[in-house]
């Protein structure tokens, strides 16, 4: 077993993650550029995910036929399945509700940090926690008033956003 206690990556083990952050943020450059694409890109790996992860679901439930659990988890399967299939035959109407559920995440998200503002003690730094509630309901408020035109952008560039982050986070994880 590996002693644990070092706190740095070897620098020989370091290139693949070096890699990983380099192609990432090409990725969210690209999902930035082309936020459109890259929503559709990423809605078809949802579906996929769906069908997939149906298609396991449904084969564990089919496997174990004495579980009380069964019909339940069997069911779920072919919901997720056909959500897929679903997803890949019309992949702009999985593309606006993936947009809807993101903005009415960014909705629940806001009205969360404005109520948790309140619970927290006086301090300067509640205030941004207040201004990251409100900003978060105004931008859900913007994209919600522009759909189904948002739908078209929105998604992408969340992904590219998120990319960017991670391949960032990894490159500072790794530099050396």
């Amino acid at each position: 077993m590996a002693n644990a206690t070092t706190m740095q990556l070897p620098a020989e083990e370091r290139n693949s993650l070096k890699i990983a952050a380099v192609i990432t943020i090409i990725l969210g450059v690209l999902a930035l550029a082309l936020p459109f694409m890259a929503g559709v890109a990423a809605t078809y790996i949802l579906a996929a995910n769906f069908v997939i992860g149906g298609v396991l679901m449904a084969t564990a439930a089919f496997r174990a036929k004495g579980w009380a659990g069964a019909l339940g988890l069997m069911m779920l399967g072919v919901v997720s399945v056909l959500a897929g299939v679903v997803i890949f035959a019309h992949p702009l109407i999985g593309l606006a509700t993936i947009t809807l559920f993101c903005i009415a995440g960014m909705f629940v998200a806001g009205i969360a940090k404005i109520v948790w503002t309140f619970k927290l003690p006086s301090g300067s730094g509640r205030w941004y926690l207040l201004v990251s509630g409100i900003l978060s309901i105004v931008v859900a408020a913007m994209l919600y008033s522009s759909f189904p035109f948002s739908a078209l952008w929105a998604f992408g560039v969340l992904v590219g956003i998120n990319l960017l982050v991670e391949g960032f986070s990894l490159w500072a994880f790794v530099k050396d």
